[in-house]
């Protein structure tokens, strides 16, 4: 103490104040050296996806087989009748009647023959002129094909290098026309309907059969089941199974599914095989979100009479029902994107018509994009890149509407 009867507080001497700043040196680097990574994989994912958009689109020099002639857009613009109009156009700049244009388009057979080999695209640059309609044809000529920003680089260069009969095209490879065609071995005819729709079936199935079997277990499990030995087996395979690769499943399918059951590679094995994946996610979130909902509200429930399934239905399963929706959209939007498993059991690469029925031969967006992917032709790198975009913005719309949902639903207890 000194003379005023006060203790003197203990200085710090410089090995403690090393120890304070060193302290402080690391508190701070730690969340700096953890931002580093996340931002290096947002900078790859932004020049991933910049890439394939930018790939959606090519510059290239092409000798139409047909008339050769472009037409502006509000030319050819007559809302859904477009195609027609365009066709119209096209058929009077190739010198024919209007008795013959009659012969073309209202006979059905003539009709299809013409869609099959010609497409109607919306340019957004023909010989330098903006928007243009153009009826590209599978036997046309294309001469160059150059990306987007390397033919923006060299466009005029390839203004002035055109020969007789050449046109220049910005060719955008998502448009209207790749929805509506069927797959095709011509880039220029490839389209992504038969994946779409194939696509849409096989998830329609699989969400019939894995949401009611995946929910109900979980209802069962959390409110019915007694905590035995079983139940707690029964659990920890449900977790397990969650984590098992997806090919395993798509050999359990092709065993089971198409040669057990001698189903076939159809759209009702590969929505029975993506149930099999899908259902022990579904149980296992809507397992948590169910446990969520405190205790005190089922007490309440049934102070006032009601009965166990009641209490089950009525109260625990509507207060749970944000979770439970968010993890089945998360699950479905896991089978949208599944390869492996279907290749197993039997998608086929190539499919010319779109499918009819559960027992119909498929297709499905990321087998479609990967046949795409493995051909020679350089023109199919394009339309894969446009495949890729509409199968990110399905699996973006998916994700969109399971944060909705679960902000819709959601509640505090």
């Amino acid at each position: 103490m000194n003379d005023t009867g006060v203790r003197p507080e203990p200085s710090l001497g410089t090995p403690a104040r090393g120890v304070q700043a060193r302290r402080r040196f690391f508190g701070r680097a730690f969340p700096a050296l953890i931002l580093v990574p996340v931002v290096l994989a947002v900078l790859v994912l932004a020049a991933l996806l910049f890439d394939v958009v930018t790939d959606t689109a090519s510059w290239q020099v092409v000798e139409p087989r047909n008339s050769g002639q472009s037409f502006a857009f509000f030319e050819g613009f007559r809302g859904f009748s477009s195609w027609e109009r365009v066709v119209r156009l096209e058929l009077a700049a190739q010198g024919l009647s209007a008795d013959e244009m009659a012969a073309v388009l209202d006979d059905t057979e003539e009709r299809r023959k013409f869609a099959a080999r010609n497409r109607v695209e919306l340019m957004w640059s023909v010989d330098g002129r903006p928007l243009q309609w153009v009826v590209t044809n599978s036997r046309d000529a294309r001469v160059r094909d150059l990306g987007f920003f390397a033919g923006w680089a060299r466009r005029g260069a390839l203004l002035d290098g055109l020969e007789e009969g050449q046109r220049l095209y910005l060719n955008p490879w998502l448009d209207v026309a790749f929805f509506a065609k069927n797959a095709s071995r011509t880039p220029v005819m490839a389209g992504l309907a038969p994946a779409l729709v194939g696509t849409l079936w096989v998830i329609a199935l699989v969400i019939l059969i894995s949401v009611p079997l995946g929910i109900a277990a979980a209802v069962y499990l959390e409110e019915y089941a007694p905590d035995t030995r079983l139940t707690r087996l029964i659990e920890v395979n449900l977790r397990n199974l969650a984590g098992v690769p997806s090919i395993v499943y798509g050999i359990l399918g092709l065993t089971v599914f198409v040669r057990l059951f001698a189903l076939g590679p159809v759209v009702l094995s590969a929505a029975l095989t993506l149930s099999l994946l899908v259902v022990p996610v579904v149980i296992i979130a809507a397992r948590e979100a169910i446990r969520a909902v405190p205790d005190s509200v089922r007490q309440a429930a049934y102070a006032l009479g009601a009965t166990k399934s009641q209490v089950a239905f009525r109260v625990v399963v509507p207060g749970a029902m944000s979770g439970i929706v968010t993890g089945v959209i998360l699950a479905i939007a896991r089978a949208v994107g599944e390869t492996a498993p279907l290749l197993l059991v039997g998608a086929a690469v190539f499919v010319p018509r779109l499918p009819d029925g559960p027992l119909s031969q498929y297709t499905v967006l990321p087998i479609q994009i990967y046949s795409w992917v493995a051909e020679n032709d350089v023109e199919f790198r394009h339309v894969a890149s446009a495949g890729i975009v509409v199968l990110l913005l399905v699996l973006s719309v998916l994700y969109g509407v399971a944060f909705w949902l679960r902000r819709r639903f959601e509640r505090r207890w």
